[in-house]
């Protein structure tokens, strides 16, 4: 079919509908955070944050008590960042991005190894962290008198990329703010299969996130040469030219909506793949803001106004009052400013539920 262009801000829509921020899903937890194809989870807060804003009715109790129970886990994927997946993703999406894993060893850690054997090292780890969940510093400590040659680092890292560590209850749920425990997914998760492969993973990060180009793909997902796989489904694809000449590949009959819809404001987490998951990111910030900062890497998490990344936000709490302070990168209407107050103070009580007194502060723009 022809390459219609299509507008960054039909972008916006079109992702904004397929990350259900334009408006509110009645979707479960699990099937949720599946179509999504995970959580960004580095911070405790952020899948509870990024789910909070997705679906309707959600509480914390809900998504801890999956993670509780073992139907949902913690570890390293993407980009060979942290991400919260259900058991099949998590085992799938571990198998076929393993290259991108041993890439960053390679390039970050192996120096800092030595001249240790990795098999060796690897079987010393499996063995200490079998006995029981421990953090990666304690692990890195177990293994520094055996192998003294090696950084403690190095070592929990290759135990990292060689064996899917999860991050393991009481840490990493709302509320705690011990350092993480790990556990080998093996002993730890119920015995899971996964056939995903790599088409299949690129029909699904197209529902997902397209319109979105190859490059837009390998930037999600840290592989790379996706270009073969795109062409083996080309004929069940149309196609799509971005402003700037960007080929964008998306399914027929996938939601994109009028540009002119409406956008409700939506509190984001520190990171989400709603921007982390694109190459080029325009669809998510305002041309001038983009000139002025990297707002998608900014310290502070984003607010999103008419679809566009148009603040960050920061809570403070203190003596049974919580403040959210919400700090502009541009000119917000008087309506904008109405509107981030009134979600601001849903999500501030979301984030704050034992507080008693709640504040929601719109700065002035800083030029």
């Amino acid at each position: 079919m022809s390459r219609q262009p299509l507008t960054d801000r039909q972008l916006n829509r079109a992702t904004l509908a397929r990350q259900m921020l334009l408006e509110r899903s009645g979707m479960g937890i699990v099937e949720a955070v599946e179509w999504l194809i995970g959580l960004q989870a580095q911070v405790t807060e952020g899948p509870y944050q990024g789910l909070w804003s997705r679906l309707e009715g959600f509480t914390h109790a809900a998504l801890t008590e999956l993670i509780v129970g073992r139907q949902l886990a913690r570890a390293t994927t993407m980009r060979g960042t942290l991400h919260l997946h259900s058991l099949p993703d998590l085992i799938g999406i571990r198998e076929l991005i393993r290259p991108v894993l041993e890439r960053m060893w390679q390039s970050n850690f192996r120096r800092r190894f030595g001249d240790n054997d990795q098999a060796e090292v690897l079987a010393a780890a499996i063995e200490v962290i079998d006995r029981e969940p421990m953090t990666a510093g304690d692990v890195g400590k177990a293994l520094r008198d055996r192998f003294p040659t090696a950084e403690p680092l190095a070592m929990t890292v290759l135990l990292q990329i060689r064996e899917i560590i999860v991050q393991v209850p009481p840490t990493r749920i709302w509320g705690s703010g011990h350092s993480p425990l790990l556990a080998r997914a093996p002993r730890y998760l119920p015995v899971t299969t996964s056939n995903l492969d790599l088409t299949t993973l690129v029909r699904r990060y197209l529902a997902a996130y397209g319109p979105a180009s190859v490059n837009d793909m390998q930037s999600w997902c840290g592989l790379t040469k996706l270009g073969e796989v795109f062409e083996s489904i080309r004929g069940e694809l149309v196609t799509f030219t971005a402003l700037d000449g960007r080929e964008l590949f998306d399914f027929p009959d996938a939601p994109r909506p009028d540009p002119d819809t409406p956008a409700p404001v939506r509190f984001m987490p520190l990171y989400d793949n709603a921007f982390l998951g694109y190459d080029n990111r325009r669809r998510m910030l305002a041309e001038d803001d983009e000139k002025r900062g990297d707002f998608v890497r900014d310290v502070k998490p984003a607010v999103l106004v008419d679809g566009i990344i148009s603040a960050g936000w920061a809570i403070e709490s203190r003596k049974g009052a919580a403040v959210l302070t919400v700090s502009p990168y541009h000119q917000l209407r008087k309506t904008d400013v109405a509107e981030v107050e009134r979600e601001g103070l849903r999500f501030l009580r979301f984030m704050e539920e034992k507080a008693e007194r709640f504040d929601v502060r719109v700065l002035e723009v800083v030029p």
